[in-house]
């Protein structure tokens, strides 16, 4: 079944929708844990990561270094799967890159971005159980 609740990562902070917004494009972001809809995420089956009923996504589908992760319209492409694995990297296997904390920055509202995965502390995630 489906798994929903916090991901958090860098300093125990929680991966959030920006100001709750569930426009298409809008930033996901690092930010302190505070219980709302906005860091409340289902797990699916399917390897897609919803909030505030939208997808977990790649902008544009890009594998590259720094591409932009984003809320999106959930349509089931490669942009919008997730794997968690036993290292606790959250990877996109399209790019086979990882969700990353831009800049290792902990600060509230720094935002996620995929990289290269390289085993830091600003791409470790633990997902609900």
């Amino acid at each position: 079944g489906s798994r929903v609740g916090q991901i958090t990562g860098l300093a125990g902070k929680c991966v959030d929708v920006a100001a709750a917004n569930t426009a298409d494009g809008t930033q996901v972001q690092l930010y302190t844990c505070n219980g709302t809809d906005a860091q409340r995420w289902t797990i699916g089956a399917d390897g897609a990561i919803r909030a505030l009923g939208k997808c977990l996504d790649v902008s544009g589908g890009s594998t590259a270094d720094g591409a932009r992760v984003q809320l999106w319209t959930c349509n089931g492409t490669g942009a919008q799967r997730w794997t968690h694995t036993a290292g606790r990297d959250l990877v996109n296997p399209q790019a086979n890159k990882c969700l990353d904390v831009t800049g290792n920055n902990p600060a509230d509202s720094t935002p996620l971005q995929l990289w290269s995965c390289h085993g830091g502390a600003n791409q470790k995630w633990n997902l609900p159980t």
